[in-house]
């Protein structure tokens, strides 16, 4: 059988659907991967954020085909593909390495899919040569992978993995090796790449900075499983858990028990805490009254100072520390029973607040939220 004469336009709009259903691998008596469920919506970016061991590259790996799966199944667009070999699924992916091959030059990594795929070679030489354009890496082709820059490199796999024109791209922690300035500058090419292609895309990843910034679905993994998903403003600002919460950012977590509801809202509830009665905001079901929970409260929620809206929140606090963070000052305080609390305000606020200084603490009910995960407290850090 001759080559393939398939013309690989690089331009196009791919917009599909991934779905993740019930994914488990277990390696020995570890379950690496626990019942991942996952919905990539055509065109999106959803970001799986979690701590190193969490499990994402294995679930790269499990969804591109690198690995077998123990239960589970992988749709693209209604197609079931998780039984398909690697090359037949429509997957591309970029290693937090890069994983170019030394031997070979720019011009022949980009060209390795097609290759594999025995398209024709001069229908291969114009879309490895699109494809460098469209990645601006043209003057790069004839060049060794060990002469690049960690930039270039990076530049050299993504054009690598959308050579064969993926309906999804996954990005394993591509930015690690840049610095604050060049990792922006490639969110600003990888927006470009996106938008021009239309590519579904699953960024896995450790900075909760990025997640939070560039996403457009995110989920929270630990121990292989998905301990949240939805948009980064619903996680950050509505966490399940403690985990979710504390992995998002710095918060105030207290202890509680449930004293009844609020009255205006069924959503409202009383709660007995450190600090006095706070009304809280469940987001599902509101546990029996006597029972222990958690809080959330983070620190930019809280204000300091004797203006407070009539249906607040209020409890005495000392001002123990103030620390000058660049846009913001972390303000440390001890609350009812000394309990450590911590706010923070813009630099664009004035309060006058100063170390030693006592005053009224006031959050809005909207801003103190029921978890219903795991029991844990702790101050904002």
């Amino acid at each position: 059988m001759g080559p393939r004469q398939t013309r690989w336009p690089v331009v196009g709009r791919f917009m599909s659907r991934i779905i993740l259903e019930g994914l488990s691998k277990r390696f020995g008596k570890v379950a690496a991967i626990d019942g991942v469920s996952l919905c990539l919506e055509p065109g999106e970016l959803t970001c799986i954020l979690g701590p190193p061991g969490a499990g994402k590259t294995t679930l790269a790996r499990l969804v591109a085909g690198l690995e077998p799966l123990d239960d589970g199944e992988i749709y693209v667009d209604q197609r079931m593909v998780h039984k398909l070999p690697p090359a037949d699924r429509g997957v591309g992916l970029v290693f937090h390495d890069f994983a170019l091959w030394p031997r070979l030059s720019v011009l022949e990594n980009v060209a390795y899919p097609l290759r594999a795929r025995r398209i024709a070679k001069p229908d291969r030489l114009r879309r490895v040569a699109e494809t460098l354009s469209l990645l601006r890496i043209d003057s790069l082709a004839n060049r060794d992978p060990s002469q690049l820059a960690p930039p270039q490199r990076l530049r050299v796999a993504l054009a690598r993995s959308i050579i064969a024109q993926p309906q999804l791209l996954i990005l394993d922690e591509p930015f690690a090796r840049l610095d604050d300035r060049l990792r922006e500058e490639h969110w600003e090419e990888l927006r470009r790449l996106r938008t021009e292609l239309g590519l579904t895309t699953l960024l896995l990843t450790r900075s909760v900075a990025d997640a939070l910034a560039h996403s457009s679905r995110l989920a929270v993994m630990d121990q292989g499983r998905i301990l949240q998903a939805g948009t980064p403003d619903e996680l950050y600002n509505h966490p399940h858990d403690a985990f979710v919460a504390r992995l998002l950012g710095p918060t105030n977590l207290l202890h509680g028990q449930i004293d009844g509801g609020g009255g205006e809202s069924r959503r409202e509830v009383v709660v007995r805490t450190p600090l006095g009665r706070l009304i809280a905001r469940a987001g599902g079901g509101i546990p029996p009254a006597g029972s222990q929970v958690t809080i959330c409260i983070r620190p930019e929620t809280l204000s300091l100072g004797p203006s407070i809206p009539p249906d607040w929140n209020r409890f005495p606090g000392i001002i123990e520390r103030i620390v000058f963070r660049g846009e913001v000052r972390q303000v440390d305080l001890r609350g009812p029973g000394d309990w450590p609390i911590s706010a923070r305000i813009p630099q664009n606020r004035n309060e006058g607040v100063r170390e030693g200084q006592s005053l009224t603490v006031s959050v809005a009910p909207d801003h103190v939220h029921l978890l219903s995960g795991q029991f844990a407290v702790g101050p904002a850090s």
